[in-house]
């Protein structure tokens, strides 16, 4: 069996874990958590498939890769903004939830919606900025989240280094740093459980 292929079912398997985790959540943080996650699961299917010979699946897992990239990460970004701002996002919600669905069907027939790398590092940036803010007040919450920007940044800028110093191959290491960032993700979700 082709290792990548395996490599990308270890990250279907953390995005399930990182969904189910993420139901621990309150709404509508956890729908945020989960669509991130989904997003994920969803482009590691399609890379499985993809690596598998399937190459029928390549436009698809392309189009869902950026997907993940842009709309994916705005939704980890979105959950991490809801756990700091609690008390308005669930006294406001279904306001929140109408304008953002109206914002990402927008986005998506205009084609608008594929970020440049900029913006997708700024949304990681927004995580961890908000992974510092709440070390004053959730402390493990905070570590996880921090400590899945960290595999996140790293997957995009060490994989390369890391691949020569391990002899392992980039693309499973940037499988590995991401499926790190999705768990920790997830258990940051599940301990963010305001009432």
């Amino acid at each position: 069996m082709n290792l990548v292929v395996a490599f990308e079912a270890i990250l279907v398997v953390c995005c399930l874990i990182s969904l189910n985790l993420a139901r621990q959540a309150f709404f509508p943080a956890n729908l945020f958590w989960a669509f991130g996650a989904v997003c994920i699961g969803v482009t590691a299917a399609l890379g499985g498939f993809k690596f598998a010979g399937f190459s029928a699946v390549e436009p698809y897992h392309t189009t869902a890769k950026y997907f993940a990239g842009s709309i994916g990460m705005a939704a980890f970004a979105l959950g991490a903004l809801a756990g700091l701002f609690a008390d308005f996002f669930i006294r406001f919600y279904w306001w929140i939830l109408l304008m953002l669905l109206v914002v990402l069907c927008g986005a998506l027939l205009l084609g608008q919606w594929r970020f440049s790398t900029n913006v997708q590092m700024g949304l990681v940036g927004i995580i961890f900025l908000i992974g510092l803010v709440r070390l004053l007040s959730s402390g493990m919450l905070a570590m996880y989240l921090i400590l899945g920007v960290i595999c996140l940044v790293l997957s995009d800028v060490a994989v390369k280094w890391l691949a020569l110093n391990t002899g392992m191959d980039p693309l499973n290491i940037y499988h590995v740093l991401v499926s790190l960032a999705v768990v920790s993700f997830g258990l940051s979700a599940s301990r963010d459980n305001w009432e």
